[in-house]
């Protein structure tokens, strides 16, 4: 049987992710859930660009 063609990953897509536990007020909370459910992406990764993106732009 053929192989289906695996796009390739970003070394952070393909980096292993590790539980990480924070609180943000339900109001953030609701946005989020609802930014990502109309641009079809996991609030995960959501969470993941939104606090890689504040990390870079503070230089940490």
């Amino acid at each position: 049987m053929p192989q289906q063609h695996q796009p390739e990953q970003t070394p952070e897509e393909s980096e292993e992710r590790v539980n990480f536990s924070a609180r943000v007020r339900a109001s953030v909370r609701k946005r989020a859930k609802l930014y990502a459910a109309q641009n079809d992406v996991s609030l995960q990764d959501l969470v993941d660009a939104a606090l890689d993106d504040y990390l870079s732009r503070h230089n940490a």
